[in-house]
């Protein structure tokens, strides 16, 4: 049987993983994955798998799934609107239908 829960997923580059994760332990969030990334945007390309010469610049990609979209959506507002207006990113909400839904009851 499948519960209704929202995906946070947030692509930025990997200077910001503490930020992302800063705020996440603020919104008592415990769990997520992190993947790395690439793609290209109006900051040009970024290539997943290949060598970067500054580390902080290669991209990742979080998804968290939450049962509290009001949650998911405070992180995605304060990533945006305090960290995002300046530096590359793409942050999206979705509804996920989730098995095991008792692993995301307190997040």
């Amino acid at each position: 049987m499948t519960q209704p829960a929202t995906k946070l997923t947030i692509v930025v580059e990997r200077l910001l993983e503490p930020v992302v994760e800063r705020l996440l332990e603020a919104a008592q969030i415990k769990g997520y994955s992190v993947f790395p990334g690439g793609g290209r945007g109006s900051h040009g390309t970024h290539h997943a798998y290949s060598a970067q010469v500054v580390r902080e610049f290669a991209i990742v990609k979080y998804e968290i799934v939450v049962a509290d979209r009001a949650k998911a959506e405070r992180v995605a507002d304060t990533l945006i609107s305090q960290h995002l207006t300046h530096q590359p990113g793409i942050v999206w909400l979705e509804t996920v239908d989730v098995l095991r839904a008792w692993k995301f009851a307190s997040s």
